[in-house]
């Protein structure tokens, strides 16, 4: 006994595919939107901790941050364009932020009925300058309590 199959498979079949589809587009664009902000968060507390290690002149550590910030995100974002990078240097801390957007092609997703085609991406970090000799005091003071601990 031969069983046929009817054609209500094919029309539902066409029915479902573009909304799986359109969650398959929204994932690969959310996985490109979070890689890129992570991308920019990672390299802006590089960039500040490099501005943050010099300690000649406040105009020094602006001047390092600012290539460290260029030179440490070059290449790695997937899908951000028109990046703006920010150094500010207020007392001891060092601040770096970048600024994008994701760039996504026109009417995917609906984003022309929601007004943009472009979603903001950034990340933004700060450093503070580190007195080495005051943190090795507070390690060997730390480690003396310890061990001070451990002996009783």
């Amino acid at each position: 006994m031969k069983r046929s199959l009817k054609g209500s498979f094919t029309v539902e079949a066409s029915l479902i595919f573009p909304f799986i589809m359109g969650v398959i587009v929204f994932l690969i664009y959310m996985s490109f939107f979070l890689h890129d902000r992570s991308v920019m968060k990672s390299c802006a507390y590089q960039a500040a901790l490099k501005g943050s290690l010099i300690r000649t002149s406040v105009a020094d550590m602006e001047t390092e941050a600012r290539k460290a910030a260029v030179y440490d995100i070059d290449g790695l974002l997937l899908a951000t364009g028109d990046l703006k990078t920010e150094v500010s240097v207020s007392g001891k801390d060092v601040t770096v932020s970048y600024s994008g957007n994701l760039r996504v092609p026109r009417g995917i997703l609906f984003m022309k009925i929601a007004g943009t085609e472009n979603i903001p991406v950034e990340g933004k970090a700060t450093a503070g300058q580190k007195d080495a000799i005051e943190f090795i005091r507070k390690c060997r003071t730390a480690e003396y309590l310890a061990d001070a601990v451990l002996q009783q």
